[in-house]
């Protein structure tokens, strides 16, 4: 494996590992080619009517050892130690004082954007919150300010009532075909416990994320023939002293690439989705695996 850096974490069939010369399954290094680096945190700079600031913070990459497999032919154990890394090197991340959120993010297929065949995940940590995340935030603080109610718990709640768009359940996470879906069949995965930060997972919850993860991108994989998919992390920000976010939950996005965004939706941001999810949801219940 050709690398610039030390791996920042190794590990071997769940467990952590000192070297390379060891059975390892999954390792964690420094992109080859970052998007940003890590150093002194950068100020902020005005140029014209922008506000801009360096590209400082961590870019990695999550790399699982086989070249063949992706997550559709993971086992429940092998994506747990994957979710493990996230978890780690987000709680490493977070002890960063330039970062203020962290991004991990899953690309599979060209169309979503992987520039390699084999399975690798980046995880980066950004100097300033992005402008979704503000959003999203925002929108969550406002519903729960005027309604006293986490706006997760009650479309969770709704979901399980309708009955329509879950696509699996275990005892921990809820995966579901969202009522408004950004793109056709789109899935969210929520944990069933409140928690505005997936820095927070605990070591019980991991394999229950994995198996939700699991069961979500074999049926995608197999009901729509190893569809290019992007999966994220929605997520809290981690800048210290950021600690009113009780209102939120984190949660992870999975978006098949089906379709491209075209003139409406650049100059709009008015999402056409062509499938319905309630469809979306049915003929995922419907694959077994």
């Amino acid at each position: 494996m050709a690398q610039q850096e030390a791996p920042t974490a190794i590990y071997s069939h769940g467990q952590m590992a000192k070297d390379l010369s060891s059975d390892w399954t999954t390792v964690v290094i420094p992109n080859k080619f970052p998007a940003l680096k890590h150093g002194v945190c950068g100020s902020t700079h005005h140029v014209g009517p922008f506000t801009t600031a360096d590209a400082s913070g961590f870019h990695e990459l999550v790399i699982t050892r086989d070249h063949e497999k992706s997550f559709a032919q993971f086992s429940d154990a092998e994506t747990a130690e994957v979710i493990q890394a996230y978890r780690d090197r987000h709680a490493e991340m977070t002890e960063d004082n330039c970062g203020e959120f962290i991004s991990i993010i899953h690309n599979h297929g060209r169309l979503a954007g992987a520039s390699i065949y084999h399975n690798h995940s980046q995880i980066i940590s950004l100097p300033m919150v992005p402008t979704t995340i503000i959003r999203s935030l925002e929108t969550a603080k406002k519903y729960f300010e005027a309604t006293g109610k986490r706006i997760h718990d009650e479309l969770i709640a709704w979901e399980i009532a309708e009955n329509k768009r879950i696509v699996y359940q275990n005892e921990q996470f809820i995966v579901v075909c969202p009522y408004v879906s950004q793109s056709p069949y789109e899935m969210k995965i929520f944990p069933k416990l409140a928690s505005s930060n997936f820095g927070n997972i605990t070591d019980m919850e991991i394999p229950f994320l994995a198996n939700a993860l699991n069961v979500a991108l074999k049926k995608l994989f197999i009901a729509l023939n190893d569809i290019d998919y992007v999966f994220f992390i929605n997520t809290a920000p981690v800048k210290k002293g950021h600690s009113e976010y009780d209102f939120y939950q984190w949660h992870l996005e999975i978006n098949p690439r089906l379709s491209i965004d075209a003139g409406l939706e650049l100059e709009t941001n008015v999402i056409v989705n062509t499938v319905d999810p309630d469809e979306a949801a049915m003929k995922l219940r419907g694959v077994s695996i």
